[in-house]
């Protein structure tokens, strides 16, 4: 289970950041070698791409983990605990069928892509693509964690635990 956990933080948390910095630095050179230099880099362009499409997806993995998600919670919130619980096990169960059923799809496609090189560094798509199947990995397994807890707080009555998030 330590392992599980490491290999998610390490997606999440760690590869998400290193993106993020990797997309800052290369749009921050790109600036710089444009309007100081007068020499654009299609270089950097291309990992500013790959780096976007990792970030917002591992991102979007991450802000899973906290549920913190953008939802209409107006009238979410007015209802009592166990109707909430109710919406929260059908979205769930939906959304990770949903997963589930596009996932060997979108491998296929993913290792399809290594015949496509991109123009500049003849890097293979597929490893910009298998950004995709990754986060929908690490969603399902957070959403199967979801699910198990939101069905044992409406069973059992014992409210879930959600870890803290670290930004507030």
């Amino acid at each position: 289970m330590k392992v599980v956990k490491f290999i998610v933080d390490l997606l999440e948390k760690h590869l998400s950041a290193i993106f993020l910095f990797v997309l800052f630095l290369s749009m921050f050179l790109q600036v710089i070698l444009r309007y100081v230099f007068n020499m654009p880099s299609p270089e950097l362009y291309e990992i500013s791409t790959y780096s976007f499409a990792w970030t917002v997806l591992l991102g979007a993995a991450f802000a899973r983990r906290y549920r913190d998600h953008i939802r209409f919670n107006i009238i979410y919130e007015k209802l009592p605990r166990k109707v909430q619980l109710v919406i929260d096990i059908i979205f769930d169960s939906f959304f990770t069928v949903l997963l589930i059923l596009a996932f060997p799809p979108v491998i296929r496609q993913a290792l399809w892509y290594k015949m496509i090189r991109s123009e500049v560094l003849g890097i293979p798509w597929t490893y910009l693509v298998m950004c995709l199947p990754i986060f929908m990995g690490l969603v399902v397994g957070r959403n199967i964690v979801f699910l198990y807890r939101e069905l044992r707080e409406l069973i059992k009555g014992e409210p879930m635990k959600v870890e803290e998030k670290p930004w507030r």
